[in-house]
């Protein structure tokens, strides 16, 4: 433990050349210059047999299947919702444990100042605000491309453009990014809001553009998290599957429309009748006077049609017999698609014991694409001197199962175990929050002492309550509390003892 004593550049998060300037720049980042708008979104609605086709070959339509699942993502509130329900199944709440520490031969002074620091830089890091999007991005387009900002109060986490970056090595059990830096080709303005490595290695470029346009960007501060990392060569969207479940969606609600609105209109026939001969029985044109009057005061609902002929009406509706709502058939079968259950989507028939058998076979995967943050976060907190021998865990928790796992953990704190912090993560409070909230409650305002109850015989023990004894049995009452037989009691007592 020597080598506490020396001083580390990257113990205050910084290790970046004027990272106070760029990470000023990034927090007043500006994201549309309203009189150069140069950089317009656009959206493209795709057909199913695109969507189809792009399916049939991932690896060559990999850009094509993102923005289509971007825009359905804004597009379909069906599609949103199950996103954000997957990246909710988790609140990722963690502790900071020891790692590869000797408690026999551990300097404890060392140990403590480090856990601080240690404990310090994941509440830099704003865990509960920054790493719910990249669980929303993976459950997405599949990949998040990321970079680190380390600032001496803050880390920020800055998301990378997905077409222009690559998953090409694992370090550390953590993908790394490599970057087209032909995209600054065009924005060269945007480099004042990247860090100093992308000036740098965008140099290396301009002299090389051939064979230097994919550079791989520096760990730890560079990273990917993939939901599918058992296929590393191409993003695929975990839910592009049902790209065309969401579409057929929509056009059985726009048949169903159709279907409401055609119901709604109405036709009047005036039928002008023909002799046995073929002469008009009515006069053509005094006839057709009176067709022009009726037509002329109908809504627009409502058709009219002079003809000579009867007309026989020809309906294509169903029967009610059997008749089913395609609608609701449609929206059953996107979830069923997806593999999540439809019981969580304002479902009839739900059933309190199905619903929580699904929600956790879904938790378990957002918890596999958690994993892979927390070995990132290792990562890098690991590659700073105050964090070598100390590890992070994010718990298995959602607002699902917290109770459940907080009745865990307390039980086995009841039984000596060493769970305590991970009770307070459970329920809501951080390391940092608990030690904080201690001090705070205990030694600042003494809510400890302010709030406590009244002392009584239920509440003391023994030997502070008046008139008790070692001996067992209730306090001696006063005398003259006492009743005839105990006083008579009391005094056979005071004769045999």
């Amino acid at each position: 433990m020597a080598e506490e004593n020396v001083k580390n550049p990257k113990d205050d998060f910084s290790g970046i050349v004027n990272v106070s300037e760029r990470f000023a720049l990034l927090n007043r980042l500006i994201t549309r210059d309203l009189n150069k708008n140069t950089n317009t979104p656009t959206f493209y609605k795709y057909t199913k047999d695109e969507i189809a086709t792009y399916l049939t070959d991932p690896y060559r339509y990999e850009k094509q299947l993102r923005r289509a699942v971007t825009y359905i993502y804004g597009a379909s509130s069906h599609f949103r919702r199950i996103v954000q329900y997957f990246a909710g199944l988790s609140d990722l709440a963690f502790v900071v444990s020891p790692y590869r520490v000797d408690p026999k031969t551990a300097n404890l002074k060392s140990i403590s100042r480090n856990y601080r620091k240690t404990i310090n830089a994941m509440s830099a890091m704003n865990v509960k605000s920054q790493f719910p999007k990249i669980l929303t991005v993976c459950l997405r387009d599949d990949v998040f491309y990321g970079t680190i900002w380390p600032g001496t109060d803050s880390i920020t986490i800055q998301q990378l453009p997905s077409d222009y970056c690559a998953i090409s090595t694992i370090e550390g059990n953590v993908l790394n990014v490599t970057f087209d830096f032909s995209y600054f080709d065009s924005r060269q303005s945007f480099l004042d809001y990247y860090p100093a490595e992308f000036s740098a290695k965008y140099e290396v470029y301009r002299s090389d553009r051939s064979g230097s346009r994919w550079q791989e960007l520096d760990s730890p501060t560079s990273f990917a998290i993939k939901c599918n990392n058992d296929i590393l060569d191409y993003a695929i969207p975990p839910f592009a599957g049902i790209l065309r479940e969401v579409y057929d969606l929509e056009d059985y609600k726009s048949l169903k429309l159709t279907k409401t609105t055609l119901e709604n209109y109405a036709m009047l026939v005036m039928k002008l009748g023909v002799t046995d001969s073929g002469e008009w029985q009515m006069d053509f044109e005094k006839a057709r006077n009176f067709y022009q009057n009726l037509d002329a005061v109908l809504p627009d609902e409502v058709g009219s049609v002079l003809s000579p002929m009867d007309i026989s009406k020809i309906s294509f509706e169903r029967t009610n017999t059997g008749d089913s709502n395609t609608t609701a058939d449609a929206e059953q079968n996107l979830f069923s698609a997806a593999g999540v259950s439809s019981l969580l989507f304002n479902n009839d028939k739900a059933s309190a014991n199905a619903l929580l058998l699904s929600i956790k076979a879904d938790q378990a995967i957002t918890f596999g694409i958690v994993k892979s943050i927390e070995d990132m976060v290792n990562r890098y907190i690991q590659a700073q001197a105050y964090g070598k021998n100390f590890k992070v865990t994010f718990l298995d928790c959602s607002q699902f199962n917290r109770k459940e796992l907080g009745d865990m953990y307390l039980k086995a704190c009841q039984f000596g175990l060493p769970f305590i912090s991970m009770y307070a993560a459970s329920q809501g409070m951080s390391q940092s929050e608990v030690d904080a909230m201690s001090y705070l409650e205990n030694d600042v305002l003494g809510l400890a002492d302010m709030f406590r109850p009244l002392q009584s015989s239920a509440t003391m023990s023994g030997s502070d309550s008046k008139g008790a004894t070692d001996e067992g049995g209730a306090p001696q009452k006063d005398a003259g509390d006492l009743t005839d037989s105990g006083e008579e009691s009391r005094e056979n007592s005071d004769d045999w003892g």
